[in-house]
């Protein structure tokens, strides 16, 4: 891992032991997200931040709104403040996806 992400993921855990535990938390799900953007899949302890990611879906009339989607799961991921361009990263690459 290089210096830059092991200083994302201290910075994004100590910003998560600050937050409710039942709130969804950007932070965790920015962490767990970068490590699938490094080809790591989805770790243990993972599943609900990046499902929290996923349950983002805009809808009109019933009809999938990718790029809206996209923009409101961008929104969730940019409101943890030690995320840096990780966000904007996991938003590109997953924010159009319906799962």
């Amino acid at each position: 891992m290089n210096i830059l992400f092991k200083s994302f993921l201290l910075v994004a855990f100590l910003s998560a032991q600050a937050t409710p535990a039942l709130a969804k938390d950007p932070c965790k799900t920015v962490l767990c997200m970068a490590g699938m953007l490094q080809g790591k899949g989805t770790v243990s302890g993972c599943s609900g931040p990046v499902s929290d990611f996923f349950n983002i879906v805009k809808k009109k009339k019933g009809k999938f709104k990718p790029d809206a989607t996209q923009d409101a799961r961008r929104e969730f991921v940019n409101q943890c403040p030690a995320a840096g361009n990780w966000g904007n990263k996991i938003a590109d690459k997953y924010g159009r996806i319906l799962m």
